[in-house]
């Protein structure tokens, strides 16, 4: 099948291939190795393994599909470990991306609403189409509170209103207390959105050369000596610009 328009595939370090964006000038995945970082940032980093063998469900959101590799990764895991049931829910700019990653999804759309969904015996993927700004409040009635997040967003340079204290607030509103968020990011501007809008940061794993990342948790404390080190840096939180 061809590729969505404006993107082009790159192969990673671990044999897995990602997509470039020209419209973000950026690969969905890190060149190092794309269903590696997947698995140590969002599977490991949410703790998704330890939920699914003590639950009967998980809802998990993830913010900016892509190729689907989060997706891929978290079902084909969930498969093998549990009975429970996996509810996935994705947020996703490009609908031609979505189009390509799952050429087997069902269409739908309800007035401003549009997504893709697939049902699977013990799982089911709903693809939000749209900006997330706006999508997240139309399907707030619709979704169940989640237990884990995947922040996987393009970076906060040139995908800034999915980074701010303002869009960590809105996805507190959709979580569980304790729910669990993972990025690959650890910028400060970042980890200071993610206090000020509620959520406890921490540092998390180093995936190739990245040395860090961040993992947080909704309404639970931040790790005191990150937050002695946050306070050392000027750099103030990530906020909307229209608000600031």
């Amino acid at each position: 099948m061809n590729l969505p328009p404006r993107h082009r595939l790159v192969m990673t370090e671990d044999g897995s291939t990602t997509l470039h964006s020209e419209l973000f000038d950026e690969s969905c995945h890190s060149t190092a190795g794309a269903r590696e970082e997947t698995r140590v940032h969002y599977l490991q980093g949410c703790h998704v393994e330890e939920w699914l063998t003590q639950n009967s469900i998980m809802h998990i959101l993830e913010v900016g599909f892509g190729t689907g590799l989060g997706w891929q990764e978290t079902h084909l895991f969930a498969q093998k470990i549990t009975n429970a049931f996996l509810n996935f829910v994705s947020l996703e700019l490009d609908e031609d991306l979505v189009k390509w990653a799952l050429p087997e999804a069902t269409r739908h759309q309800d007035g401003k609403r549009l997504w893709y969904q697939q049902d699977f015996p013990r799982a089911q993927l709903k693809v939000i189409i749209g900006d997330a700004r706006i999508t997240v409040p139309q399907w707030f009635e619709h979704l169940e509170k989640f237990h884990a997040i995947y922040q996987d967003a393009f970076s906060p340079r040139k995908n800034p209103t999915l980074w701010t204290t303002e869009w960590f607030a809105l996805l507190g509103q959709l979580s569980h207390p304790g729910a669990r968020l993972a990025t690959y990011s650890a910028s400060i501007s970042i980890r200071k959105a993610l206090h000020a809008a509620g959520w406890g940061v921490y540092p998390g794993e180093a995936f190739a050369r990245k040395k860090a990342s961040t993992r947080a948790q909704w309404k639970c404390p931040s790790d005191p000596d990150l937050l002695i080190e946050l306070a050392k840096h000027p750099t103030p939180a990530l906020k909307d610009l229209e608000k600031a």
